[in-house]
This record gives C-alpha cells, structure tokens and sequence, in this order.
C-alpha cells in the first residue's frame, strides 16, 4: 500500500510540475529537471530492498539539515 501511494505522490507532483511548466512556459527547463528527479525518485523508491533505502533516506535527511545548517549560517552572517 505504501508503494502505490508514493507512486500516486509522485505521478501527482509530476502533473503538477506540467500544469506550472504549461502556465509559464519560461521555466521549462527548470519544470523538466524537477519532472525527471522525481520520477527517478519514485522508480527509486520502487526498486529498492529496504536496506538500502533506508539509508538512502538516512542520507537525504542529513543531507537536508545539513543544507538548512549552511544556509543559516550563511544567511546569518550577511552571505545571502
């Protein structure tokens, strides 16, 4: 049931992805990257055993607050 809700999650994003590059077609380049890393995403998720996707996922979760961390700091310190 899981799988088939992150399929639905992520074919739903990607059509919202092609309604936004529809409504403002400048930002198609942008809308295709967006499309193709979250179907790559999905098929991921698919594919995988779950070892392996969960350290994936423990990898993007650090990898997301470390990104928040350098924002901040650059942020705080007059960078951005």
């Amino acid at each position: 049931m899981i799988r088939e809700a992150i399929l639905f999650g992520g074919a739903l994003y990607i059509l919202i992805t092609l309604a936004q590059i529809i409504e403002r077609p400048i930002i198609w380049l942008e809308g295709l990257v967006v499309s193709v890393v979250l179907a790559g995403a999905t098929a991921y998720y698919l594919m995988q055993n779950e070892h392996n996707l969960h350290q994936s996922e423990i990898i993007a979760l650090w990898a997301a607050v470390l990104l928040f961390l350098i924002y901040g700091v650059l942020k705080y310190g007059g960078f951005l």
